[in-house]
């Protein structure tokens, strides 16, 4: 009976441990097709959360690049903006600088062509009396020059010499007059 008993818990212990094997061996590629199909779904979880966070990073990326570049728009703007005045205050100097230098070209010349007939009576530098009867005419402003040759011109102006000075005079126009008075009171 000991043999038998003893048989008996072999038997058992082995049909135990091999069913326990079979199980085993059964359930087994179930288990790692659970595991994979977790880990898989687990990665492909942490891949999508990837996704959506490089999708998020990008845009907003892309939005502060487009704010920095509508920055910069706005810089370069108010930057050429500022160069355009500059530019245009500066053109209108040069402008005004220009058509001065052309007056006083336009004057001195005007003024040298027309003031040497005058040297003949006042002298090279205008510091005779005309046939001893005028005035120093350098010793006089640009404004009492004008004035001077209007009134030879209309007759309300000189003395003895208001004839003479009145035919010398009579061609002249107003911007004439201004330039000879600049001359000679240069």
């Amino acid at each position: 009976m000991k043999k038998f008993t003893l048989l008996s818990a072999v038997v058992a212990s082995l049909l135990f441990v091999g069913c326990g094997n079979d199980t085993k061996e059964a359930t087994t590629p179930a288990a790692e097709k659970a595991t994979e199909k977790s880990v898989v779904e687990k990665a492909t979880e942490a891949a999508n959360s990837a996704v959506e966070a490089t999708k998020e990073a990008a845009t907003k990326a892309v939005e502060k690049t487009a704010e920095m570049a509508k920055d910069a728009k706005k810089a370069v703007e108010e930057k050429a903006t500022e160069v355009k005045k500059a530019v245009e205050e500066k053109a209108t100097e040069a402008k005004k600088a220009v058509t001065e230098k052309v007056a006083d070209a336009k004057e001195a010349v005007a003024g040298a062509v027309d003031t040497k007939a005058c040297a003949a009576c006042h002298g090279a530098e205008f510091e005779k009396k005309a046939m001893g009867k005028s005035k120093i005419v350098k010793d006089m402003s640009k404004e009492d020059i004008i004035k001077a040759l209007k009134g030879y011109k209309d007759g309300s102006y000189g003395g003895a010499m208001k004839g003479l000075m009145k035919g010398q005079v009579a061609s002249y126009d107003d911007a004439k007059i201004e330039a000879v008075a600049g001359q000679i009171a240069k």
